[in-house]
């Protein structure tokens, strides 16, 4: 039961970098840093796992209609210099090469609507490739523009009437976590897709005329029963309420998605983090908002290696013998390490019982002492990390002894997983893990970053909900200070909610369901929490395609220290692409 809370508070840092659970939902915050790293110059050989495909965010992808048509002036010249020669009298022909300069000045003088990044650098790179155009769910001063609706439109398929479409949002009570020392205040999430989706309907014409019909089911975040409740979600919200899509915000159990993108073969926007196999066999149908399992992890090792960051190191690694964990630790991790020439000296299973991993510790933090470890990657979860860096300390680990790195795998990028390790480790475990360098796609605590200026979809997102939530609810970017993740929760389901909406409407007048999967798969570039470089091709539907790196502090020397443990976690580098993109 602990290892799927932990795993819920991973999914919640899809919210943007801290966790996140209240009294209605889910998860993790999301800031902004201001970029500091160069990319390294040389890309190690090894493989990137199978599933993505490899593409850069500035990739733009087919079927985004949001593309200019750039020939439109050559071909009027090219008419123009073809005309039959008994019409090209010299009043004619001046007309005809006026029309064309006409047509040619008019072109270079409608500007494409790129929006301009203050942050410069790879965002501006990255706003580039997006032409917003007037699409009506493209803009960044505004959630949804007002459109006409389609003329003719029927019904054409279960859940696509002639007037409405049914999206559906699976809500994990992520409050249920309080408990167990995981609870953040996230905001009411139902009543932020609620919010959202009522914008659509009663201010943007619905989509292209069809209404959002929103439905809500809602699945425990742990528990016995935990698995076999998201599996009857999936069946409701597939077969008796004929989602098109389906939405979480995060905490789906991800074994819960195959029931949906495959057994199904419906759509799910999700802010859980994925394995490369559920991608692949949900066949595009599976968009997550996190890295894969594998990516989290293979990211780290090659950005590492490529940047020389491991020459002349020796490396310890403990694995959790969770269920798929190993496995994925040493596919990800470990063989990338070794195939690019990195000895990895100790690689050892660690057993865990009930979510928590202490069988074997003590032989294995010898073995890292024996063999003189000087670098150790963290790969364990919030209940387990705590305990083996207390026994590194017990056994005579000093600061300064060993660099510790981790990613987003198991949530170590996010502030109330990592807080554990001073919560329950102690004082000299805090210590001795000071200054571990996190690689995340995340922002993690960047607001605590002198000149940090919200992101202008960030406010965007939350303006839009401020304004026209039924509770009154308004949350601000520096609510983040005192803890509490709503704010980052609200941009999370404002850009899952686009997502779904650009898929419906690019999809066209009479979209099928057929047709929305496969628009959904090719939107190409897309607004993400933070703003931060992210993108949708087919057989890449894991969002994120750059990564930077974080620092754990301990104690924390910054402002908003987390917890009660004064920790904190912020960028210590600039963006770069991620490995492959």
């Amino acid at each position: 039961m602990l290892l799927t809370l932990v795993s819920v508070a991973l999914l919640a840092a899809a919210c943007g970098g801290e966790v996140a659970d209240s009294g209605e939902a889910a998860d993790a915050e999301s800031s902004t840093a201001e970029p500091e790293t160069e990319t390294a110059e040389s890309e190690p050989e090894t493989a990137e796992p199978e599933a993505d495909g490899g593409t850069t965010g500035s990739d733009t992808a087919e079927g985004d209609d949001s593309a200019p048509a750039p020939n439109t002036a050559d071909s009027q010249t090219a008419e123009a210099e073809t005309a039959e020669p008994e019409t090209a009298e010299p009043e004619t022909a001046e007309s005809e090469t006026a029309e064309s300069e006409t047509a040619e000045s008019e072109l270079e003088a409608a500007p494409l609507n790129v929006y301009d990044d203050p942050r410069d650098g790879i965002f501006d790179e990255f706003q580039a490739t997006m032409d917003r155009g007037d699409h009506p769910f493209m803009q960044i001063d505004a959630f949804c523009k007002a459109h006409d609706p389609a003329p003719d439109r029927v019904a054409t398929g279960a859940g696509i009437g002639a007037d409405s479409i049914t999206l559906v949002h699976l809500r994990t009570r992520l409050e249920e976590l309080v408990a167990y020392g995981f609870g953040t205040a996230v905001g009411d999430v139902a009543e932020m897709f609620e919010t959202f989706a009522a914008v659509v309907n009663e201010q943007c014409g619905g989509v292209r005329g069809r209404m959002i019909e929103l439905h809500t089911i809602s699945v425990p975040a742990t528990g016995d029963e935990r698995d076999r409740e998201a599996n009857a979600a999936c069946i409701e919200a597939t077969e008796d309420l004929n989602g098109v899509i389906l939405m979480a915000a995060g905490g789906f159990p991800p074994a819960a998605s195959l029931c949906i993108v495959e057994d199904h073969e419906t759509a799910l926007v999700t802010g859980s983090t994925q394995p490369e196999e559920f991608l692949r066999r949900g066949e595009d149908r599976l968009v997550s908002l996190d890295p894969t399992v594998e990516q989290q992890m293979n990211w780290l090792a090659l950005d590492l290696i490529a940047q020389g960051r491991l020459d002349g190191r020796t490396v310890g690694v403990a694995a959790p013998d969770a269920p798929g964990e190993y496995e994925a630790v040493e596919a990800g991790l470990v063989d990338v390490l070794e195939a690019n020439g990195v000895e990895v000296a100790v690689f050892d299973q660690i057993g865990c019982h009930g979510g928590a991993c202490f069988v074997g510790m003590q032989e294995t933090v010898q073995r890292m002492r024996d063999r003189g470890v000087d670098v150790v990657f963290n790969v364990l979860n919030a209940v387990s990390a705590p305990g083996f860096v207390a026994e590194m300390v017990t056994q005579g680990f000093e600061p300064g002894d060993v660099q510790f790195y981790a990613s987003d795998f198991n949530a170590q990028s996010v502030e109330i997983v990592a807080s554990k390790i001073a919560a329950f480790g102690g004082d000299a475990t805090g210590r001795l893990y000071n200054g571990a360098v996190i690689q995340s796609y995340l922002d993690t605590g960047a607001y605590r970053l002198d000149g940090y200026e919200p992101r202008a979809f960030n406010e965007m997102c939350n303006d839009t909900y401020g304004a026209n939530s039924a509770s009154g609810a308004n949350h601000e970017s520096e609510d983040r200070a005192t803890g509490v993740e709503a704010y980052g929760m609200t941009v999370l389901v404002c850009e899952i909610m686009r997502m779904a909406l650009r898929a419906v409407y690019d999809a066209g007048d009479n979209p099928t369901r057929a047709g929305i999967y496969a628009t959904l798969a090719s939107l190409g570039p897309v607004d993400s929490n933070d703003m931060i470089p992210s993108s949708i091709r087919p057989g890449k539907t894991s969002t994120p395609d750059a990564i930077h790196d974080l620092v754990f502090e301990y104690p924390c020397t910054r402002r908003a220290p987390f917890g009660d443990e004064k920790i904190c976690i912020y960028p210590i580098t600039e963006y770069r692409l991620a490995p492959g993109r």
